[in-house]
């Protein structure tokens, strides 16, 4: 499958080009606009797309969606959601967690922080069950511990099980987890925290926390606390109106996007796309420093000082995550 993409209509040519998998391939756990989705970074970021006479076109999209995205892909189910909704509620309860955007003064409310905490437990499960089902390792995640924010970002595996007994890691690994739209692994500063990086992608949309109301049993109650105060006057009628308007929780797809090695991102470069009015890095892997370029594709005005990786430089292969195993 060889398609034209083409930025101005990058919503429509993707969600077409979704549409053609969808009729040869089951694609779930996706949801058509989530495979959307998915496509669209890999795109932008140059994963599966190369140049012809100056236009991208997609390089064989059925290779990368069997060969890539589906074999590096968990679904994560409704209790795997409550499970991360539990622990990030109480830690956020719990710990000295800050209320501002990490490395900015922007003040965050108790929701946003709540569903950001929840995609990173969500992205711990969900390396877990990727390491037990495509490299044969049951892997045990640090403790979360009453503390600073800075404890918490990035996750770091610290126990394998060999031979039936859990024991200390050869190789630090840390974990990352982003929107399905992210097209970069972004560790800011902290490339000297571990020796490889493994970035997850998690569909948790933004109806996540409403979804859980209706499908738990709270709908009821605040329909219930709304007629005893006057705001509802037919109560099976309001559930109802609610219900058709709420979606229902559905399993997460999870995508593995792959690692790096702490040695790729301090030898790697990124790819910039200079003009003469303007400098952007679009793809690749390394430091982006204060004169590396003035905007980054996908993330905009960024501060300096970090270190990123594209999907594009990402390791993916059975083989790259052999060579992890082997280290671990």
């Amino acid at each position: 499958m060889e398609f034209k993409w083409r930025k101005s209509k990058s919503k429509e040519d993707t969600f077409h080009m979704a549409e053609e998998l969808s009729k040869v391939h089951d694609i779930s756990p996706y949801t058509l606009g989530e495979l959307s989705e998915v496509i669209s970074a890999g795109i932008r970021s140059g994963a599966i797309t190369k140049e012809k006479r100056g236009q991208s076109y997609i390089v064989d999209l059925e290779e990368w969606f069997t060969k890539r995205l589906m074999v590096n892909t968990i679904t994560l189910s409704e209790d795997d959601y409550k499970k991360a909704l539990y622990r990030s509620f109480r830690l956020l309860v719990v710990a000295d967690i800050a209320k501002t955007d990490f490395g900015s003064s922007r003040q965050r409310d108790f929701g946003q922080r709540w569903t950001d905490f929840t995609r990173g437990f969500l992205g711990e499960i969900g390396i877990e069950q990727f390491f037990k089902r495509n490299l044969g390792l049951e892997i045990d995640l640090e403790e979360s511990e009453v503390g600073d924010v800075k404890q918490f970002l990035p996750t770091d595996i610290t126990k394998v099980k060999d031979n039936g007994q859990w024991r200390n890691l050869n190789t630090n690994i840390s974990i990352k987890t982003s929107k399905l739209k992210s097209m970069w692994l972004d560790i800011g500063s902290q490339v000297g925290h571990s020796d490889a990086f493994i970035f997850i992608k998690i569909a948790l949309t933004t109806d996540h926390l409403v979804s859980f109301i209706k499908s738990n049993g709270f709908l009821e109650k605040l329909v219930r606390m709304g007629q005893e105060l006057g705001e509802v006057t037919d109560y099976e009628k309001e559930i109802k109106l609610l219900c058709e308007n709420i979606p229902d929780v559905k399993p997460f797809p999870a995508y593995i996007s792959g690692f790096v090695w702490k040695k790729d991102m301090e030898n790697g470069t990124l790819r910039i796309h200079e003009t003469a009015k303007n400098k952007v890095v679009v793809g690749g892997i390394g430091y982006y420093g204060e004169n590396t370029a003035k905007s980054v594709e996908g993330l905009g005005d960024i501060s300096s000082g970090k270190h990123l990786a594209s999907l594009d430089s990402l390791r993916w292969k059975k083989s790259d995550w052999e060579k992890l195993k082997n280290n671990v």
